[in-house]
């Protein structure tokens, strides 16, 4: 299994979006369950929301195929950002494929764009996400009514990978 991460473009978005279901596993209590319904014109709102906000959007490719997108937001360079991951359907669960690309994001959040604490938040429900975030080091944080908050810090003695 090769998974990477690759900056999400309009085309692959548009390309991802045709096939994304949404996962009842990221909904709120009381919030009731709905089918995602491609069209071009919600597509390109969802990208230009993106844009909108600074958000880094990446693809996550399982060999070449876009199976997710990861979004680094909330970004407060060399101080921190948070993170939210959406595979495109139910067909990609289970099989690690998160895991390892939350592996590779929090590798370039920390060495790349040098930025030393990540956080994360799921559902309160949604348990299999809070086992890899805390798999992969994230210490809860809190918990209001409707979520739980996690951050990873990067170690003190991790040297910064650099380009020369």
């Amino acid at each position: 299994m090769n998974i990477t991460l690759a900056p999400m473009t309009d085309e692959m978005y548009h390309r991802y979006l045709k096939e994304y279901d949404n996962d009842p596993d990221l909904y709120l209590p009381g919030q009731t369950y709905t089918h995602y319904v491609y069209s071009e014109e919600r597509a390109e709102q969802y990208i230009k929301r993106q844009k909108t906000l600074h958000r880094i959007p990446l693809a996550i490719l399982l060999d070449d195929e876009i199976v997710g997108e990861i979004v680094i937001k909330n970004i407060e360079p060399h101080r921190s950002a948070t993170f939210g991951i959406a595979l495109k359907n139910a067909r990609y669960k289970d099989q690690g494929i998160g895991t390892e690309a939350e592996r590779l994001l929090i590798r370039y959040v920390f060495d790349t764009l040098g930025i030393p604490a990540l956080f994360a938040n799921t559902v309160r429900s949604n348990t299999r996400s809070q086992h890899i975030l805390e798999k992969l080091g994230f210490r809860f944080l809190r918990e209001d009514e409707n979520f739980r908050f996690f951050r990873l810090n990067r170690a003190p003695d991790t040297p910064r990978e650099t380009t020369e």
